[in-house]
Parts: C-alpha cells; structure tokens; sequence
C-alpha cells in the first residue's frame, strides 16, 4: 500500500509542477502568437479553468497520500502532537513541507478564484485598461509564486527523506 500511494504522490507532484513549468516554457509564450494574442483572455480562462481543476483534484490526492504515506510507515498520529518530532529532522523538513503547501493552497485560491479569471475576463473586456493590466500582473505573479514554492515543496520532500 506504501509504494502505491507514494507512487500516486509522486505522480501527482510531477503532474502539479510540470502543468506549471509547461504554462511558463510554453504557454505564455505561445499566446504572444499573432494568431492567439487577440484572443489571449479567452485562451488563458480555458487553459487556467482546466488546470485549475486538474490542480485542485491533485492537491486533495496530495492530501490523501500523504496522509497515507505517514501512516503506512507506521507513524503514530500521537506523534504528530509532540513538539520533540517537529523540531529535528524528518519531522522538522515536513513540516516545512507542510507550511509551504499550506501557503501553496491559499495562493492558489486567491489566483484560480479570482485574480486569475478576472484578468481573463478584463483581458477579453478592456485589454489595455490599468485595472487589467493589475490583474494581470498580480495573477502571474501569484502563479510565479506558486511555482517557487512548488519547487521548493520538492526540495523539502527530498530533505524530509534523504535527511
């Protein structure tokens, strides 16, 4: 049961932060193209509406495996409750790990919620108004965000297992 869900864990990792580095290696820049540009709101709340989904139903198999991942390694939910465990090593690096994705989660929301289709909505409405040129910059700013720390959730997976 460990491996299976470790598995799935990892996959789902891999498929959250590639899904980010595809958006910012190859979207965003293909959207400059003079054949999507005028329609770039349009292609980002279709693009962002579908990942979004996608990244909401892997946060919650996160969750899930994680949990399970502890607890078919034999940890003891007791010890989650000591402040020895929290403090030193692996449990110091998860919860690290955790914080971060705790953050990860709040980012996300305010960017797949709201900054995110509301840039799309005024990039499509008024493209070259200052309110959508703030949108725009806060929504890929958060999405920046969200990869920094999504690679740094990878690093503290590697710290919470390698030590």
């Amino acid at each position: 049961m460990y491996y299976i869900s470790l598995f799935i864990h990892i996959l789902s990792a891999i498929f959250w932060v590639g899904g980010m580095l595809f958006t910012v290696a190859v979207l965003v820049p293909a959207s400059h193209h003079k054949i999507i540009a005028p329609n770039r709101g349009t292609f980002f709340k279709i693009i962002g509406e579908k990942f979004s989904r996608i990244s909401w139903m892997l946060f919650l198999i996160l969750i899930i495996t994680g949990i399970t991942n502890l607890t078919t390694r034999g940890f003891d939910w007791r010890l989650f409750f000591s402040l020895d465990f929290w403090q030193a090593g692996f449990g110091y690096y998860l919860g690290i790990k955790l914080i971060i994705f705790s953050i990860v989660l709040i980012i996300s929301g305010l960017h797949d919620f709201y900054f995110g289709p509301k840039a799309a909505e005024l990039m499509e409405s008024n493209p070259d108004s200052p309110q959508t040129q703030t949108f725009r910059k806060v929504s890929s700013w958060l999405g920046r965000l969200n990869l920094v720390f999504g690679l740094m959730i990878l690093y503290y997976a590697i710290r919470v297992v390698r030590g």
